[in-house]
């Protein structure tokens, strides 16, 4: 009987204490929440949580080792009267970072992307060790137009190898105010006004033998640049102008700042009949006082005494922004595997002096690179490059660097480079 009683009880109490339960709120566990992947803008992009803008993150590390046995005569004076040596290899080290945010609107893709570069080196390279770091890329883009430090529109060639070539190339891009049509079929045109970056040096009156002060280097005026680019499956052409009104490096007889203007053209083609992903690229651009649109970023693209060890086209005190001149390039890439693949490359250079009779600079380089990549987006290179410099300094006055007779000099690097992109 007291058995029963007790589980009788106990029934009781449990069954209360049930009804009791039942009526305390309930705390539910907050849903987990999951990186979404944003498929509309490519691979490597997510949504910002909560936002409806999507988001990538990359960058890329490389570095390089190079020997190049050749100096130029200036370095080689230098040496001889210092008693120092030449450095003839060296190390160089370059990181980016890059973030690429967008968002669909009623107008198209609102975009930014920012790249920022810390790089170093030793040796023929960076002979300081030092740490520089810089904005490379940095614009908003919305309804067709580019605002900031974006791809020069008059460029046409891609940057397969830096420090290699002469043609029109800006690695780092230019500031800019830009606007870009989609015409159709493939057709589009660009117009912009860029700062004038990669000038080509100071600016000296072009009158031969004047005792001169170099102009400011501040090259902050305006290019105004358009182009028009024809899209298909088998490649790309393009057309493209640039007009300056003058600045610091485009200046007359007098010193005055002078109009300048440059026009060029670009082809590229798909070659798939050779190996997935074969292309061939060409370029030719003349310019009249606008340099740079000959080379393009002369830090960065051009064959630079410090990528050569050699000092190109007349030596650190001549100027050839003031002249006119052209550039022609051209280089292929081709598959030979799908891990292996090879480029070659070749440009030329010829840059006349204004008001200078037969002062004259010009500049041959080729190259090629065999690269390996094991792994996706992890290639193993081995780069050979070969520049050819001359110019004549007789007809040059001092402050151009001028002397007795001709300068050709010239120089192999060999190079080998590992990149990885994320």
């Amino acid at each position: 009987m007291l058995n029963k009683t007790l589980l009788g009880s106990a029934a009781v109490i449990m069954t209360m204490v049930g009804a009791q339960a039942a009526d305390l709120p309930s705390k539910k566990a907050a849903p987990a929440t999951y990186v979404k992947i944003c498929d509309a803008q490519g691979a490597g992009f997510f949504y910002i949580p909560g936002t409806d803008t999507c988001v990538k993150l990359g960058g890329r590390l490389r570095v390089d080792y190079d020997y190049r046995p050749e100096r130029d005569h200036v370095a080689t004076a230098t040496a001889a009267a210092t008693g120092t040596g030449l450095n003839t290899t060296g190390f160089y080290q370059r990181g980016n970072i890059t973030l690429d945010s967008r968002t669909a609107t009623p107008y198209g893709t609102a975009r930014t992307y920012v790249m920022v570069r810390g790089e170093s080196g030793s040796g023929t390279l960076r002979q300081d060790g030092a740490i520089a770091f810089s904005m490379e890329s940095a614009f908003i883009q919305f309804a067709g137009f580019t605002v900031g430090q974006a791809a020069q529109p008059f460029a046409f060639m891609s940057s397969w190898a830096y420090n290699t070539h002469y043609w029109t190339g800006w690695a780092n891009g230019v500031r800019q105010i830009s606007y870009t049509a989609n015409l159709g079929g493939g057709f589009s045109a660009t117009l912009a006004v860029t700062d004038a970056q990669g000038g080509g040096g100071p600016g000296y009156p072009q009158v031969a033998g004047a005792a001169v002060t170099p102009k400011t280097t501040d090259e902050n005026f305006a290019v105004y640049v358009g182009n028009v680019r024809y899209d298909q499956a088998w490649g790309a052409a393009q057309l493209m102008a640039a007009y300056t009104a003058g600045g610091s490096v485009t200046v007359n007889a007098a010193g005055t700042p002078e109009a300048g203007w440059a026009i060029g053209a670009g082809l590229s083609f798909k070659l798939p009949m050779l190996a997935a992903g074969d292309e061939l690229q060409l370029t030719a651009v003349y310019a009249d006082r606008l340099g740079e649109m000959i080379t393009g970023d002369g830090t960065l693209n051009i064959p630079s005494g410090g990528a050569y060890g050699i000092t190109p086209l007349g030596g650190p005190a001549v100027n050839f922004a003031n002249g006119s001149g052209y550039s022609l390039g051209a280089q292929m890439k081709h598959f030979w595997t799908k891990e292996v693949r090879s480029e070659v490359y070749a440009s030329y250079l010829r840059r006349d002096l204004a008001l200078v009779a037969g002062a004259v600079g010009t500049g041959t380089t080729v190259g090629t690179a065999l690269i390996w990549s094991p792994i996706k987006d992890l290639d193993i290179g081995l780069q050979v490059n070969y520049l050819r410099a001359g110019w004549n300094r007789a007809s040059l006055p001092a402050n151009y660097g001028g002397g007795t007779g001709s300068v050709s000099e010239s120089n192999v690097v060999t190079k080998v480079r590992l990149e990885r992109n994320f």
